[in-house]
């Protein structure tokens, strides 16, 4: 598959395809069959369900000129998920993760050291390609993005094994490391394809919001699966004292409270034991956090769909012809109604 001109993908899977490709060209590297080589072709194979370069596709069909501009919207795509990529590989830096998606992380295969520069790595392939292809106003908005993950992560470590860190504070956090980048990716996709001021910001509201539903059913997955399918150690970010929101909804109500807060005391001089990790878990559910989390979701989920209907005019993406529709209104239909559908999916996340 080579670059081409003007090519209208015909559905999201060609465009998905586009995507790969392009990942595969911005990463191209002269190492192969070498030890540095290796590091950076597993880096290259780290991506998951990309998730973020398919909303920025899925919201680049709310712009009219989303087919004259599928390659750069593809382009843009690999870049945003390249940006992922390396922001995972030195979180698991951070963590001293071992897994990451069941598999070994890159600093545990690797060691720190080389995992650093192959985030470091991608980075820099991004800020190129931005360069090579013109596309100044992305580069600036992932350079603010990188930004506020960063502060985000910030703000969590300053907060680390402390029990006296609020819901607010918390959200604040993820919305700077988690939501930040799904808002990026569907304010380029938007941008890129010609949606004018008030559709680009809804778009990106809409974003941030997926972003934080992302985030907090992250939360709930150390409650309710293993190792295996979450891909990392389970109850690891209450051991490194990060306190989630179902530990933190928990800690706040009169049930619970008193014993989760103890408990969160304790972690930050010793490490728990098995015995009082399941305490932890029992009280959370005892205590309504895990309930209390998906009825965030819940809202959250509600304000998508408020978004998307002002966006279509409350259509529903099925049976619409091209007799009753025009083929822009169309695209939009059917990219919201993927979107709806990947809300009603945890797994889509």
């Amino acid at each position: 598959m080579s670059e081409q001109k003007n090519i209208r993908p015909v559905s999201l899977d060609d465009a998905m395809e586009r995507v790969k490709y392009y990942l595969r060209k911005f990463t191209a590297n002269s190492l192969k069959g070498t030890k540095t080589g290796a590091v950076l072709e597993d880096v290259i194979g780290s991506s998951g369900k990309m998730v973020r370069p398919r909303l920025l596709v899925l919201c680049s069909a709310f712009g009219p000129e989303c087919p004259e501009r599928s390659e750069n919207i593809c382009k843009l795509a690999a870049m945003v998920e390249m940006t992922h990529m390396a922001s995972l590989i030195h979180d698991d830096i951070v963590d001293e993760a071992p897994f990451r998606r069941g598999l070994p992380s890159i600093q545990k295969k690797y060691g720190k050291d080389a995992a650093v520069y192959a985030g470091d790595f991608l980075i820099s392939r991004v800020h190129y390609r931005q360069a090579k292809e013109g596309l100044n106003y992305a580069a600036m908005i992932l350079s603010e993005t990188v930004e506020k993950m960063c502060v985000g992560e910030i703000g969590q470590a300053m907060y680390r094994y402390d029990e006296k860190v609020t819901k607010e504070q918390y959200l604040r956090n993820i919305r700077g490391k988690t939501a930040a980048l799904f808002k990026a990716a569907c304010v380029i996709g938007a941008m890129e394809s010609g949606c004018d001021d008030d559709v680009t910001e809804s778009l990106g509201k809409l974003g941030e919001t997926v972003g934080m539903i992302f985030q907090l059913r992250d939360d709930l997955l150390d409650f309710n699966s293993d190792k295996d399918h979450a891909g990392k150690e389970t109850h690891k970010d209450f051991f490194d004292g990060i306190y989630t929101m179902p530990v933190l909804l928990a800690a706040d109500s009169p049930e619970a409270g008193e014993t989760i807060i103890r408990l969160m005391k304790e972690n930050a001089v010793r490490r728990l034991d098995q015995d009082e990790i399941r305490l932890m878990e029992q009280t959370v559910v005892q205590g309504g956090g895990i309930e209390a989390t998906m009825e965030m979701i819940r809202g959250y989920t509600s304000t998508c769909r408020e978004i998307l209907d002002a966006l279509t005019g409350n259509g529903s993406g099925e049976d619409i012809g091209p007799e009753t529709a025009g083929e822009f209104r169309q695209r939009q239909i059917k990219a919201a109604g993927t979107i709806r559908k990947m809300l009603d999916r945890f797994d889509e996340f």
